[in-house]
């Protein structure tokens, strides 16, 4: 799909001014087009959470539990012994959404777009599982999210589409990625204290949550450039 044009430009190109579109038009208050929109952010959410909730396992955390809701937040809620592993544990969340993406296009530019589907429907599944609890937003979406996977997959079973529907998602976790840390740098500018991640590692830190969010920030835009290159829409 990288390869494929419309109007001359690459279809790629169109994905990404979609999702870009729908920001843009939430941001400025046009809701009614946010909906759908919504749920596939929770994509981005749940991969971010899932980075916390790892890295707290390797560090030999806990995990206690993870939440996703409608204004597509969400918490994961950890345990760490110390503030080394807490400052660990904080930087998961964007810098593995942006390195998940970067799996994904890779996955893209080696033809195997079936197991981006497969493997997000089999990660929400085990979030679902083990730490999605009194949670029935998260709960209802995971659930949607593997049916509709499940009949792509098993039931309607087109290449084309299935092939389509993996460049969504990958360009949906790409352009996430980097806005959501646009979006962070934005808070931590106007209101520093209510800015996630960046106010937790200042607190563990010490540094202001701007300079954390302007890292997180950068990290995304490198990860997204690494992405474009393996499918070729940038030069190396």
């Amino acid at each position: 799909m990288a390869h494929q044009h419309l109007f001359g430009f690459p279809v790629f190109y169109y994905l990404v001014g979609g999702v870009i579109l729908y920001e843009v038009l939430v941001i400025f208050g046009k809701r009614r087009f946010g909906e759908v929109g919504k749920y596939c952010n929770i994509i981005n959410t749940l991969i971010h959470e899932l980075g916390h909730a790892l890295m707290s396992l390797i560090l030999h955390g806990k995990v206690s539990k993870i939440q996703v809701f409608k204004d597509t937040s969400g918490v994961t809620t950890t345990g760490s012994d110390s503030k080394f592993k807490s400052i660990l544990v904080s930087l998961a969340g964007y810098t593995f959404a942006s390195a998940a993406a970067l799996c994904c296009f890779f996955l893209l530019s080696v033809g195997y777009e079936k197991w981006i589907i497969v493997g997000l429907s089999v990660t929400f599944l085990i979030i679902l599982i083990f730490w999605i609890h009194n949670n029935w937003f998260g709960v209802a979406w995971v659930l949607a999210f593997i049916l509709i996977n499940v009949m792509l997959l098993y039931f309607w079973r087109n290449d084309s589409v299935t092939e389509a529907v993996a460049w969504i998602y990958s360009t949906i976790m790409l352009v996430e990625s980097v806005w959501s840390t646009f979006e962070l740098v934005h808070i931590s500018v106007r209101t520093p204290e209510k800015a996630g991640d960046a106010t937790k590692l200042h607190k563990f830190a010490y540094l202001p949550s701007l300079i954390w969010a302007v890292l997180f920030a950068l990290f995304s835009i490198w990860m997204a450039y690494l992405s474009l290159v393996q499918v070729h829409i940038l030069p190396k």
